[in-house]
């Protein structure tokens, strides 16, 4: 009958080690987890902007050039709604603006550089360019 011998458990030293190899582990899991959440975010605002871009560059393009609408005068425009939301509407993070060089690189055509901004918290832009035609016909 020895007693001193007996295993029928887990001492205090083997459970405070446990809890500390637990707690070890937790830890970096959060912080893996924490930094795919902000990973995520940061994606999600980049397709958001890249949509909004492409949204306005559509909407440019839809334009009849032969009524010379404001939007395609020479210049830097700024959205009337800014700042954006996800949608487009007003009251969001995001800020558009679009610059028209009219014959470049060749008369007819315009280059456009659409920009949008926001933070997340730090700030970013996101660009993007095309031509468009400025006439009634280009080929």
């Amino acid at each position: 009958m020895n007693r001193l011998r007996d295993q029928r458990g887990m001492t205090l030293i083997e459970s405070i080690a446990a809890m500390t190899i637990l707690a070890v582990i937790a830890a970096g899991a959060a912080t893996g987890t924490i930094g795919t959440m902000r990973g995520n975010l940061s994606s999600r605002t980049a397709t958001v902007a890249a949509a909004l871009i492409h949204d306005k560059i559509e909407q440019l393009r839809a334009l009849d050039p032969t009524t010379n609408p404001a939007d395609l005068t020479a210049g830097t425009h700024n959205d009337a709604l800014n700042p954006l939301t996800e949608l487009g509407a007003a009251g969001g993070i995001y800020s558009r603006s679009w610059t028209i060089v009219p014959n470049s690189p060749r008369q007819g055509l315009a280059d456009v550089k659409v920009t949008i901004t926001w933070k997340d918290p730090r700030s970013r832009t996101l660009s993007s360019a095309t031509y468009l035609c400025l006439t009634a016909t280009c080929t």
